[in-house]
């Protein structure tokens, strides 16, 4: 985080813009300084809500996949996907066979979590930053805590508070080890305003989750009648629910495991996201805003889209890409080796045929532009955040973990019956712990770099072993609490912030 002097900026960008466009000539008269003030934008906030609260929330979601949203600017620094990237490597499941272009190097090598590090400043920077846009919004509204009266307002309200609590969760996540394990010591620091005068210290584990909880239950309910038509990259009460749900999965305290079925059940019981089909799976390419299964997703565009610097520059052959050049992210060969052929998302991985230094075990029909034609100069497929089959695995590890295994099978077989029917049908006699590692196999499988996996292993305390097709530390194990599994806070941070105190 930068000096207080910085991090408190108060909208001086949007205040030029709305001197120009949205105050009457009276309004004008009586601040001739050429600046609003905070109570000014408040008063516009309260009477057009949309002429200040649009344009920062559309760029609070913009943040989420811009380039340089870390402050790298560098082509691995691009938002939410870029880390999904970072922790499925580190989780072992997306390997690299060579690395030409040193994108994602250190990560991979685990040598980019310390402290004087970019990466580590980087997503300490992405996810604050968004907390500082989240915080804007409220403190225009009226404040933390103090829910508007009139729709338009409770939307953006809602919306702001599901971003901040999507923010402090992976925050304290990446920055700490288990919620079970260190919940009584330092996390990361709070902040619920942006008009706060000084910094202030990290707040325990513990405290960082009931903000988070408290949160994403106030979205929900302000949410509860707001309707976002089609746009997906606008956090509802159904994103939230999603958020929830790994919260109190995370969490695992006393009733947590039910609170999270009944979060995930609030988004599967909806009836609007059906799971993807069989034919999906290998069919869809993950490209489009408009499958139905995914809840929370970005519509990329020739007008939006960052271009190189996206996921799809980084992992997708048939886009003009570093995969496209022969710089390979690719499934890990033992986890593809333990994938049955019975399963469809065996079929997700291939060689491209006739292509340059090929790889057998690249997404082709997992992740892919609808064309299919190798280095398509366009960047226009969309990015999924959360899709209906994450809720199906968190409901039902929430229920194994409460020992519900008959309601866990029941559950995990939804899903895995579009999948691999041989495998689902034995899921009813199997035992709990059996169940359980069943439903981490499919996280792995299903969720494959989605960046969903390294929650999942810091769950299931496990330890992981890269297979052979990893150029660097093939072979290595990395356990789920070893302090290459989190990250530092940035050396930047601890000079700024007085408060800050070395992790343990």
């Amino acid at each position: 985080m930068k000096s207080n002097k910085i991090f408190i900026t108060l909208f001086a960008g949007l205040s030029a813009t709305l001197l120009l466009t949205n105050c009457s000539e009276d309004f004008l008269t009586k601040e001739p300084s050429g600046v609003l003030s905070t109570s000014q934008l408040n008063e516009i906030a309260k009477n057009d809500p949309g002429s200040v609260l649009l344009p920062l929330t559309t760029g609070l979601y913009s943040t989420t996949f811009a380039y340089g949203s870390g402050g790298l600017s560098q082509h691995d620094d691009f938002g939410q996907k870029c880390i999904d990237i970072v922790t499925d490597m580190m989780c072992a499941d997306m390997a690299m066979p060579s690395n030409s272009y040193g994108w994602f190097r250190d990560d991979y090598n685990f040598v980019s979590q310390t402290k004087t590090e970019n990466r580590a400043y980087g997503l300490w920077r992405y996810y604050y930053r968004l907390i500082k846009s989240a915080n804007e919004v409220l403190d225009l509204i009226g404040g933390d805590g103090e829910v508007p009266e009139d729709a338009e307002s409770k939307a953006y309200y809602g919306q702001a508070k599901a971003v901040r609590a999507y923010c402090y969760f992976y925050l304290v996540n990446l920055y700490q080890h288990p919620y079970g394990e260190k919940k009584d010591k330092p996390g990361v620091p709070i902040y619920t305003s942006q008009l706060i005068p000084d910094f202030v210290g990290q707040s325990t584990v513990q405290e960082v989750y009931t903000l988070i909880i408290n949160d994403l239950t106030e979205a929900i309910e302000v949410l509860k009648d707001y309707d976002r038509g089609s746009d997906k990259s606008k956090a509802d009460k159904y994103v939230a629910y999603g958020l929830l749900a790994n919260a109190y999965l995370m969490r695992g305290e006393s009733g947590d495991y039910q609170k999270a079925v009944d979060a995930a059940n609030a988004v599967i019981g909806s009836g609007k996201f059906p799971l993807m089909t069989a034919n999906d799976v290998t069919k869809s390419g993950f490209n489009s805003i408009t499958i139905p299964s995914w809840i929370w997703a970005i519509d990329l565009t020739s007008e939006n889209s960052p271009a190189l610097p996206t996921f799809w520059g980084q992992v997708d052959y048939y886009t003009y890409s570093y995969a496209w050049a022969g710089d390979f992210k690719v499934i890990d060969a033992d986890l593809y080796a333990r994938i049955p052929t019975t399963d469809i998302r065996k079929q997700q991985f291939g060689s491209p045929s006739g292509g340059v230094g090929e790889d057998p075990l690249l997404p082709i029909y997992k992740f892919y532009d609808s064309d299919r034609s190798p280095g398509k100069r366009l960047w226009e497929n969309d990015e999924v955040y959360m899709r209906v089959e994450e809720l199906y695995l968190l409901k039902a590890e929430a229920l194994a973990r409460d020992n519900k295994t008959s309601e866990a099978a029941t559950t995990l077989k939804e899903l895995v019956d579009l999948r691999d029917p041989t495998t689902a049908a034995t899921f009813a006699s199997m035992s709990n712990a059996a169940l359980l590692e069943e439903i981490y196999f499919n996280w792995r499988a299903e969720m494959w770099g989605e960046g969903k996996v390294y929650l999942a292993m810091k769950r299931y305390k496990k330890t992981v072993k890269r297979g052979p097709n990893h150029y660097l530390r093939a072979g290595e194990s990395f356990a789920y609490n070893d302090s290459r599994m989190i990250f530092e806070i940035p050396e930047r941070e601890e000079l700024n912030n007085p408060y800050i105190v070395k992790q343990q």
